[in-house]
C-alpha cells in the first residue's frame, strides 16, 4: 500500500470550526491525476490541494474541487502555505516576511509568508491579472438574477454602486451589489436558475456584497454561491474576494487600497479576508489577498500499489 499524510485546516480564520475547510497532501508525489480527482471527491471539501516538487518554483500546488482541477483559488493557497510553513517545508524566520514562488495551473505566482515570534502569522498571495469583463445591464438579465437569488430587482445595487459585473483574477465570478445586510440575509438561491445566469456569462459563481457589515473593521459583507459546482454557499472565497477588490478600485467605488472582506458568518463559519489593491480607478495593476489558517486534523490515506 502507498501511504500519504494529509491535513485538514480552516482557512481565513484563527479559530477551529470557522473559516473555509481545506485538505492538503504536503507530499503528493506518486498520486496520479485520476487518484487526485477521486480523493478530492471522496473528501468532498470545496478544495483539496496536492503539493508536488517544481522545477520553476518552491513547490507546485494542484487544486481540485470534487469535480475538477482549478487554475487558481485563494483559500487553498493561503491554507497550504500556512501548513507548509508550520511543517518547516518553507524557509523560516523569527519575525518578518519571506517571499517565495509557487507553481499553479495558472502559472507561477508569488506568495509572502509573514512570521511573528518564529511562527507563521499570515500568508499573502498575489492573484492573477485583474480582468473587468461584461456588465449585466439588461433589465431582463437583472430581473432574472434577482429572481434566482430570491430577491426583488430593487434589492440589487446599493448607495455606492449599481454595477453588476463579471470580474476575475484567474477565475471569473459575478460581483453583485445588494442594498443591505438584511437583503443578504434574505437571499434564497434557486440553484438551477442562478447557475444558468452565471454560466451564460462565463463565470463560476455569484458573489453578493453589501457595505453594511457585521464587524466595524470590515468594508463589505459577502456571500458566494456556485451551485453548478455543488457549492450551495462557500464560507470564504479568496479568488472572488480578490476579483471583488479589483472591481471596487477599478470602478472607483472605494478610495481605500487595503480592506477586510467578511464572509461566512451567515453559515456559522465566520471568515475574514484581507485584501490589497495596487492601482486606481480604471487601472488595477495587482491584487493581493491575505489570511490566517488553523490546522485541525492529521490523517493517512492508503492507496493500492500498482502491480
Amino acid at each position: 500500500m502507498r501511504k500519504y499524510r494529509y491535513y485538514t485546516l480552516d482557512v481565513f480564520t484563527n479559530k477551529p470550526f470557522s473559516g473555509n475547510p481545506l485538505a492538503v497532501f504536503p507530499e503528493a508525489g506518486g498520486i496520479t491525476d485520476e487518484e487526485m480527482q477521486s480523493i478530492a471527491n471522496e473528501l468532498n471539501l470545496s478544495e483539496t490541494v496536492f503539493v508536488l516538487d517544481s522545477e520553476t518554483a518552491l513547490k507546485r500546488l494542484r487544486i481540485f474541487t470534487p469535480s475538477q482541477e482549478l487554475p487558481l483559488a485563494g483559500h487553498p493557497v493561503v491554507g497550504t502555505w500556512n501548513l507548509l510553513a508550520t511543517l518547516e517545508i518553507t524557509p523560516q524566520t523569527d519575525d518578518g516576511s519571506i517571499r517565495i514562488e509557487q507553481e499553479l495551473k495558472l502559472g507561477v505566482l508569488p506568495v509572502t509568508l509573514n512570521f511573528k515570534n518564529g511562527q507563521i502569522e499570515t500568508v499573502e498571495m498575489r492573484q492573477g491579472a485583474f480582468e473587468a469583463a461584461n456588465t449585466i445591464d439588461s433589465p431582463p438579465d437583472r430581473a432574472a438574477l434577482a429572481e434566482a437569488l430570491g430577491l426583488e430587482q430593487n434589492d440589487l445595487g446599493n448607495e455606492r454602486t449599481e454595477i453588476i459585473q463579471v470580474v476575475s483574477t484567474g477565475i471569473r465570478s459575478i460581483a453583485v451589489p445588494v442594498k443591505s445586510l438584511e437583503v443578504q440575509k434574505r437571499i434564497s438561491v434557486k440553484p438551477d436558475e442562478l447557475a444558468d445566469i452565471y454560466l451564460k456569462y462565463g463565470a463560476v459563481g455569484a458573489y453578493t456584497f453589501s457595505f453594511e457589515t457585521l464587524d466595524s473593521d470590515s468594508l463589505v459583507h459577502a456571500r458566494f454561491f456556485a451551485p453548478a459546482d455543488g457549492i450551495p454557499e462557500d464560507p470564504a472565497t479568496g479568488s472572488a474576494a480578490g476579483a471583488l477588490s479589483g472591481y471596487l478600485v477599478n470602478n472607483g467605488v472605494v478610495s481605500e487600497s487595503e480592506f477586510v472582506i467578511e464572509q461566512g458568518d451567515l453559515m456559522g463559519r465566520p471568515s475574514r479576508i484581507f485584501a490589497k489593491v495596487d492601482g486606481s480607478k480604471g487601472e488595477v495593476k495587482a491584487v493581493y489577498i491575505k489570511g490566517k489558517a488553523v490546522i485541525l486534523m492529521e490523517g493517512t490515506l492508503s492507496l493500492e500499489t500498482d502491480d
